[in-house]
């Protein structure tokens, strides 16, 4: 299977399953404001886009909280079809403003727990312990290092290289529920390296994210 992605249409507040506290998921085609969301703490805006078109492409996010009116400033500003996230560490009520031309978009809001905030706080300061590298070496793998997927099952994903007898056999700490009849896949980037893209998540079609647990380099029969 190649990668493949999801045609996202009009405005929509969505329940969102997955292996996070995910409080709601938006899609759109056009600028539109989201409704209110409230995460009760830590909580993490990982936004996806994709376009079947060759036109400019105009994608930006603005985040408000609701209860003062404050604009608290630009999340992403971006020309291109790019997936990415942001945490955010205080609780409260917010809305974002999305500006988008010629493309597809989603917004996915999630609460995290107090030690995976100050693990990715660590790491955007380019101070992580000894155990956030690792974890971060174990649970992503870059765009450039395979070409095709398929299921095992809901816990396991084989990723191929292009010989087919390489990859990484990625691993889910729950199951990833869907994902042994997915037909469609949207990697996530975790950031870029000197491979590309680093992933170390997945979205399936019908919008269930999954975090990798574990990456392991395999030799196939």
């Amino acid at each position: 299977m190649r990668f493949s992605a999801v045609m996202f249409l009009a405005l929509a507040a969505i329940p969102f399953t997955s292996q996070s506290d995910t409080l709601v998921r938006y899609e759109g085609d056009s600028s539109e404001r989201t409704p209110v969301f409230e995460p009760g703490g830590p909580w993490v805006l990982y936004w996806y886009t994709q376009s079947d078109n060759s036109l400019p492409k105009t994608f930006e996010l603005r985040l408000y909280r609701v209860d003062s009116g404050e604009y608290l400033g630009t999340v992403i500003q971006q020309r291109i079809i790019a997936n990415g996230k942001k945490l955010f560490e205080d609780a409260g009520s917010y809305q974002v403003d999305v500006v988008a031309g010629n493309l597809d978009w989603t917004l996915v809001i999630s609460e995290i727990g107090e030690e995976k905030a100050a693990q990715l706080i660590r790491e955007s300061k380019g101070q992580p312990t000894i155990a956030d590298s690792a974890q971060q070496y174990a649970n992503q793998v870059a765009e450039d290092n395979f070409e095709s997927w398929r299921p095992v099952d809901d816990q396991t994903l084989l990723l191929f290289a292009a010989d087919e007898s390489h990859g990484f056999r990625v691993t889910f700490d729950a199951p990833c529920k869907g994902l042994s009849e997915a037909t469609a896949l949207t990697f996530v980037s975790a950031g870029v390296s000197s491979d590309g893209d680093l992933y170390d998540s997945i979205m399936l079609d019908d919008g269930i994210y999954c975090e990798f647990a574990r990456v392991v380099p395999t030799i196939f029969d």
